[in-house]
């Protein structure tokens, strides 16, 4: 089975009969950083699902592709409501969850996942756009019970590392338990190798991922209205993860303008970037999104 080092994010290959029903202990053996590897069955056998949720189908192949070389079984679906069903029914140990999801946003998915007793237990990664990256220096203020978040121009790298973390729920050696036994510093001496097609494969992947931005509306009618209305919660999304205090206290004092103005303007600029010259939606997207999540939050906080 494939490991990752929480450290280093090495991967190496490791006996899955060295662990033991109480775990084992770790010590990687690029950076020497000590840590357990829990015994759940589904790492043991080196099998984990991962729902991954995103409304493009070719972006969810991409991530497939990326994390091919892998031991997960990837399930994919484009819908918010579509995603929570699914992980209802099939309890997948990992779901990459896009906050902009259609039906549902993300955040909705992840709070009604962590209130069912069934489903309480799954890892939840959120996925931001980040709509402006230049923005952005800093970490989500919340993320809504989810265990993680990840930008998507850092899938490539950063993705299957945070699975294997999450799932494996691997965590540093308390104090004064730094010595190891010889059976707990078995693992491999090299990190696992790809073949030259299956890197080839990977590298087409990881190229697609960092270079997917919101997609500018392409075509007539629906299409670039449904274009128009994704691009809109992909911003409005971004803003309630990484401002949600802002956000809540605007919609407290009933001053979006105080609190938000700027991510705001930013915001409805792109929006409007991002639609055809001299073709326009008869319906303003960015408003109804932001009314939609505007709502939405009202009704979570009681107002």
């Amino acid at each position: 089975m494939l490991i990752c080092c929480p450290v280093c994010k090495t991967r190496f290959r490791l006996n899955e009969q060295k662990i033991s029903n109480a775990g084992v202990r770790l010590r990687c053996s690029k950076c020497s950083a000590v840590f357990r590897l829990a015994a759940d069955s589904d790492v043991r056998s080196g099998r984990m699902t991962v729902l991954v949720a995103h409304e493009s189908r070719e972006f969810c192949n991409a991530v497939q592709k990326v994390l091919e070389p892998e031991p997960f079984t990837i399930i994919s679906t484009h819908d918010g409501k579509e995603a929570l069903d699914i992980a209802l029914k099939l309890v997948p140990d990992v779901v990459l969850l896009n906050v902009a999801l259609p039906t549902l946003y993300g955040f909705q998915v992840c709070e009604a996942l962590r209130n069912d007793p069934r489903t309480a237990g799954i890892k939840i990664i959120l996925l931001a756009a980040i709509y402006d990256k230049t923005k952005y220096k800093r970490s989500p203020q919340t993320l809504y019970g989810a265990d993680d978040y990840i930008e998507q121009h850092h899938i490539p790298d950063a993705l299957a590392a945070m699975i294997y973390r999450l799932a494996a729920e691997a965590k540093p050696l308390d104090a004064g338990q730094n010595d190891l036994s010889p059976v707990e510093k078995v693992v491999a001496t090299s990190p696992a190798r790809l073949t030259p097609a299956e890197a080839a494969t990977q590298e087409v992947a990881r190229k697609e991922l960092r270079d997917h931005h919101l997609h500018e509306p392409e075509g007539g009618g629906d299409s670039v209205a449904e274009a128009a209305r994704q691009i809109a919660r992909s911003i409005v999304s971004d803003i309630s993860l990484y401002r949600e205090e802002d956000l809540n206290q605007a919609l407290r004092t009933g001053n979006l303008e105080q609190y938000l103005g700027s991510e705001l303007k930013d915001g409805r600029a792109l929006y409007e970037s991002k639609l055809p010259e001299g073709l326009k939606p008869g319906i303003d997207y960015f408003e109804q999104a932001l009314n939609e999540l505007v709502e939405q939050k009202k009704r979570e906080l009681g107002i």
